[in-house]
């Protein structure tokens, strides 16, 4: 017996077939976990978001002008961003309702230096010194005012702290290109490997003032935190909203680097610091320091904490940034 098929038996067969396949596709293309943009600044942010750093389920962005990371929180072209929490907390307030990111924790809290070219414990700056800074207009600068004064202006002021330390590499008898300098604000990792390099290069007598010491004592009646506002973790809204698990899982994923730095400095070393980042110029692309000066900036599991991280149990609210903002603007 023949079986005869209608063009319309085949056309609709086809037609199935390729509904079933179409299905098909989709549901492999769902079943793909979601991998998720974080950008962020290298240097000392990246210490407590190691976790993320080295996660092959994250993709980490770090653009080479930071100037360039705010945008992000304005486009939405990202799910996660680390920056200056004060800096993208405005953003956000002046976008209101509107806002496609949502503050989530502070990761650093206190890592800035004042150093003293050629001074001693009783200097402080004035009006007729030289100073060098970075980020003017950020936490570095608005620190540094509101220590010692709020119409200090950085004399030459760069736009992240490994410009600012490549320029005061140069320096010889405390000087750059003839001009004595006589202040630099700078921020740990890079402290500690500059000075080391500064002295070695004859610039012997260097005053390191611990601006986070010296903002608590200033403020000591308007600020109870024993951490800064400084480098914060936000995510944008719509992502959290559509992608609860993957959120969840990274914060997590955050959180237990954390608290392995306090607990275990030296097993977190060797997990960041294995596979590919064993080499330590591509640690140093990626995370923006030598892994070398880990140990020495953070102390036996992150006594010194040099980094500032916020251990877990501190938190800090949108508030306290805001707090902090209004703080450092009087």
């Amino acid at each position: 017996m023949k079986t005869i098929f209608k063009k319309g038996s085949i056309l609709i067969c086809l037609l199935g077939a390729v509904a079933l396949t179409g299905c098909s596709n989709e549901l492999q293309a769902s079943d793909k976990p979601y991998v998720p943009t974080l950008i962020t600044p290298t240097g000392a942010p990246t210490l407590p978001a190691y976790k993320a750093m080295i996660s092959e389920d994250i993709n980490v962005l770090s653009p080479t002008d930071n100037t360039a990371i705010p945008a992000y929180l304005s486009s939405g072209d990202a799910d996660f961003v680390i920056f200056d929490a004060g800096n993208a907390q405005k953003i956000l307030n002046k976008a209101g309702e509107n806002a496609k990111f949502e503050f989530v924790k502070m990761l650093t809290g206190g890592n800035f230096h004042l150093l003293g070219f050629n001074k001693t414990e009783n200097d402080v700056p004035n009006n007729d010194d030289i100073i060098f800074g970075f980020m003017e207009q950020s936490t570095p600068g608005v620190l540094f005012r509101n220590i010692y004064g709020a119409d200090f202006k950085f004399d030459q002021s760069f736009d992240s702290i490994a410009n600012l330390q490549s320029s005061l590499l140069t320096m010889k008898n405390y000087q750059i290109n003839g001009e004595t300098i006589d202040w630099a604000v700078v921020a740990e990792p890079a402290n500690t490997a500059l000075q080391g390099k500064l002295k070695a290069a004859g610039n012997t007598n260097i005053l390191d003032i611990n601006l986070n010491s010296a903002f608590k004592e200033k403020n000591k009646d308007k600020w109870n935190k024993d951490y800064i506002v400084q480098a914060g973790l936000f995510v944008n809204k719509e992502f959290k909203s559509k992608h609860q698990d993957v959120y969840e899982s990274t914060i997590s994923l955050i959180n237990s680097g954390i608290d392995k730095l306090f607990t275990d400095l030296n097993g977190a070393y060797t997990e960041m610091t294995s596979g590919e980042y064993s080499d330590a110029t591509k640690f140093q692309n990626k995370f923006g320091f030598n892994p070398a000066v880990i140990k020495n900036v953070q102390g036996e599991n992150s006594s010194k904490n040099g980094f500032g991280v916020v251990p877990n149990n501190v938190t800090f609210t949108v508030d306290d940034i805001n707090s902090f903002t209004f703080l450092t603007a009087e």
